[in-house]
């Protein structure tokens, strides 16, 4: 296969992926990513970076579930090569409720059977949840075990996809803005550049041409305490939404994230901040005297079926509405998209993904 040279607009989770992945299938890539290096402004980076494809079955359709549990095996394979050392463990995911939070748990393990994956699933009782977590028997009798779920932290995978696409040979451009785009065409200051492929992943910044995307916020906090040890991710049933508490280097905790309709970018409200402080505190007692080290919010694009979306006008793709799906499916996305240049059509198990016009 020929050699073709790619314009990818946007450097989100989902841009730096599809960079990644046709730079290595042998193409020439150039990035255009509107704000800095640091991508601090970008909803990736307020990610929380959940590998967890059977519990997103609580809310999720099937099929994320099944493609969830592909890409989770693209990120183990992937994350080695990387220019950078990244944080990612594989540990599990343990679901945990109070008893009238229960019926939570409970319908989360139905859906998970039904889809296919009991075999990924196991109850265990407060002696058994001693040995994976010793510091939460005493609060929970019983948890749902899922494995061999993960997570990955966004403030060290970010700059390891940059620096790597760097160092292959990729044409980073950075504090740019492309001003309009068309198939194998986009408009920087300007000037009309020519490519083979155009690749629009710009997230919510694409609405004008996706008119049914819309902004789904979520806020996040970041604590920090040496009397918690936790040794992987738990997602704890809440009344409106699940919850997770997410263990990082250096003593540092991520509770998130609430899921309200709206794409408003207004600091987080006290009511978010107060559930997320509450679900930490009713976990482990010891996040009373936690610092709070950071609190942010985002907007995360979805369609009305929050379900990703390519859509497809001659060589000019737009890749979008991963939701709070982004980390988990951006490298199946990625090798979707992938396969569609390689060989003009996507591969049969995400065929679903695929919208020409």
């Amino acid at each position: 296969m020929r050699q073709q040279q790619i314009a990818i607009i946007g450097a989100g989770i989902t841009g730096l992926t599809q960079a990644l992945w046709l730079q290595r299938q042998g193409h020439q890539i150039s990035l255009f990513e509107r704000g800095g290096e640091r991508l601090d402004h970008h909803c990736s980076h307020v990610g929380a970076g959940m590998l967890a494809p059977y519990c997103e079955l609580g809310e999720a359709e099937t099929v994320i579930a099944h493609w969830g549990a592909t890409a989770l095996n693209l990120w183990r394979a992937l994350v080695p090569t990387l220019a950078q050392p990244v944080h990612m463990t594989c540990a599990g995911t343990l679901v945990v409720a109070h008893r009238q939070d229960r019926a939570g748990i409970q319908h989360l393990a139905e859906r998970v059977t039904q889809a296919g994956f009991g075999a990924q699933q196991r109850w265990l009782q407060r002696d058994e949840l001693r040995e994976l977590e010793p510091e939460l028997d005493s609060r929970f009798g019983e948890a749902l075990y899922l494995a061999p779920e993960g997570e990955i932290d966004p403030r060290s995978l970010l700059p390891a996809l940059v620096e790597t696409l760097r160092q292959s040979g990729a044409m980073l451009h950075f504090a740019t803005e492309v001003e309009a785009q068309a198939s194998g065409e986009i408009t920087v200051r300007g000037q009309r550049q020519l490519f083979d492929w155009v690749l629009d992943c710009r997230g919510l910044a694409a609405r004008e041409q996706l008119p049914d995307l819309r902004g789904v916020r979520g806020e996040i906090l970041t604590l920090h305490s040496r009397e918690v040890r936790l040794n992987r991710p738990i997602r704890m049933m809440h009344p409106r939404y699940p919850l997770y508490i997410v263990p990082r280097p250096n003593h540092r905790f991520v509770v998130g994230a609430t899921s309200i309709e709206s794409d408003s970018l207004r600091p987080a409200t006290v009511r978010s901040a107060l559930e997320l402080l509450s679900a930490a505190y009713a976990l482990h007692p010891a996040f009373a005297e936690a610092e709070i080290v950071e609190i942010n919010r985002q907007c995360r694009p979805a369609f009305p079926d929050h379900l990703p979306r390519i859509t497809q006008q001659d060589h000019l793709l737009r890749i979008n509405g991963l939701y709070r799906h982004g980390y988990l499916l951006s490298p199946l996305v990625a090798e979707t998209v992938a396969a569609l240049i390689r060989d003009q059509r996507p591969p049969a198990a995400t065929a679903l993904l695929w919208q020409p016009l």
